[in-house]
């Protein structure tokens, strides 16, 4: 056994980890830890190497030949107030400290070493502020604000049935499905959404799912960056890494008018199966987008217009910038509690500001941390 201050060594997951990776993950298992270290070294979703422009990679924390922790580093390319620069992801720390108190400096030593390899480093989604990753971020000088959640209600009739915030007692259940089985629930959110929305779309506009991004999606790209401060670099290669070759469940929808491309949107629509937050229901998500200024309100639309041609019952997505968060507010779309995060390091912060002030004009969604996972 070490001692608390006793330091780990941080090293690179190679092959010959694996044996001691499977233990580790066996003790996790043991003390019922909900997620484990990567089987493998390699990732795979955007492994390393063969010329990747984003990719995640695999850290240790070994004491001798032990294992006693690990975190994965997602590295890409950002545009950061008019220059590209390198930044990372922080993913999926997991440490023996988390049951046994003789490696409770196991996390911190690894967030060190994660700023050592990356100083400009975010963490993404969380599960909260409450959490503990969270406050150890915070107790490391990071800053933290919550991303905004919306979502959109397209059958009401399903949503009022299996919204399982909203079905906390019996008589909520009861009113609920009083509600769905009426047809009042119904009328409610159409009048709702009648009330709540300002704009029309546009007939010229037209959406049309493909299977990777072209050339156009890099002049959407290009029109998009100057008026972001903080955004992953989203040209067309990246996209494709992305999306186009991790799984045929994310829909690429490119987004024209009048013939022109305005921009893109990453959707899935998921049966859900007993989901602590959907239940049964059918969830549309707006995993990533990206719009020529001004057109936002025109990509969402037509998002959502596909999503309910898939049998979507209810639309979610998380996003930052304040033109996003204006299109959906235009387009009757609701604001719903998040528990999602967004976190810069001290390096960031430095670079960024105040996150408060920064944050509408950085442009973060789901497709920014480890990708549409429960989605």
């Amino acid at each position: 056994m070490m001692c608390a201050a006793m330091p780990l060594k941080i090293v690179s997951y190679i092959a010959e980890h694996a044996v001691a990776v499977g233990a580790f993950n066996e003790r996790a298992r043991a003390h019922q830890v909900p997620f484990e270290l990567s089987k493998s070294p390699v990732a795979e979703w955007l492994p390393i190497g063969n010329g990747a422009r984003v990719w995640r990679e695999f850290f240790l924390a070994l004491d001798g030949a032990e294992v006693r922790g690990g975190f994965t580093l997602r590295r890409q390319e950002f545009w950061l107030r008019g220059a590209v620069v390198p930044a990372g992801n922080y993913q999926g720390p997991l440490a023996e400290g988390r049951w046994d108190r003789h490696y409770m400096m196991a996390g911190v030593q690894m967030l060190r070493a994660a700023l050592r390899e990356e100083p400009l480093l975010y963490a993404l989604g969380m599960g909260g502020l409450e959490q503990p990753l969270p406050k150890l971020l915070a107790s490391a000088g990071w800053a933290l604000t919550l991303v905004p959640f919306r979502f959109r209600v397209l059958r009401a009739r399903s949503f009022l049935r299996n919204i399982q915030a909203l079905r906390k007692s019996a008589w909520q259940a009861r009113a609920l499905d009083m509600g769905a089985a009426t047809g009042l629930g119904a009328l409610g959110f159409a009048a709702l959404d009648a009330w709540k929305k300002r704009r029309r779309l546009k007939r010229a506009c037209a959406g049309e799912q493909v299977a990777e991004f072209g050339a156009w999606a890099d002049e959407v790209w290009a029109a998009a960056r100057g008026k972001v401060a903080f955004c992953a670099v989203r040209d067309r290669a990246v996209q494709n890494s992305l999306f186009a070759a991790s799984s045929d469940r994310n829909l690429i929808l490119r987004c024209t008018l009048q013939g022109r491309d305005i921009g893109w949107a990453v959707v899935r629509s998921t049966q859900m199966e007993g989901d602590q937050y959907f239940g049964n229901a059918r969830v549309g998500s707006l995993i990533d987008v990206l719009a020529v200024p001004g057109e936002e309100f025109a990509v969402a639309e037509l998002a959502v217009r596909h999503l309910r041609e898939l049998g979507s019952d209810l639309v979610v997505t998380n996003q930052t910038h304040e033109r996003w968060l204006g299109a959906l507010r235009e387009a009757g779309w609701l604001e719903g509690p998040s528990n999602f995060v967004f976190a810069a390091s001290p390096e960031l912060a430095k670079r960024l500001g105040s996150l408060e002030e920064i944050l509408p004009e950085i442009h973060f969604n789901r497709s920014d941390g480890d990708g549409p996972i429960h989605l």
